[in-house]
């Protein structure tokens, strides 16, 4: 995390909670539009999170939320509906940011935790195969397919 980021916090938050109340993964960024971009595939055809999951978008320098749903994201789950673009430039006017890489993370122990097990732009299909069978490394994508029932 940045100097910035240390003395004035990012912008936006996702929430990953369970049970209603238990913070579990947080990733944050200041660009409210790419962090949506992450998970927005997975509100295609109205998908939604399986119980005990839910997700809440967080304004972190007015403490808002909104919990996301599949009203929320098109059925194709490519784009964000007015509805939602006009929830979110209420609760932060100058939301229009430029974003970075953004940071995903274990609540409790604030252990950082990779977006993905493969580096941008490079994956390595033969490295893929040899290692089917092998566990994951926990990762966002794969914490977000426990969070939708995809595995």
């Amino acid at each position: 995390m940045g100097f910035l980021n240390k003395l004035f916090g990012f912008r936006w938050s996702l929430y990953l909670v369970q049970n209603g109340n238990h913070l579990a993964y947080a990733m944050h960024e200041h660009s409210v539009m790419r962090m949506l971009g992450y998970v927005m595939g997975y509100f295609a055809d109205g998908g939604r999170p399986v119980e005990p999951w839910s997700l809440y978008l967080n304004f972190n320098h007015k403490h808002q939320t909104i919990k996301l749903g599949p009203e929320h994201f098109t059925p194709d789950g490519e784009n964000l509906t007015s509805a939602l673009i006009q929830q979110i430039e209420s609760i932060d006017p100058g939301w229009k940011v430029k974003g970075t890489e953004p940071v995903f993370e274990e609540a409790a122990t604030k252990k950082r935790i990779k977006i993905t097990e493969y580096a941008p732009g490079h994956i390595d299909i033969q490295a893929m195969l040899d290692n089917i069978d092998k566990p994951r490394e926990l990762t966002f994508y794969s914490v977000m397919d426990e969070v939708f029932g995809k595995r």
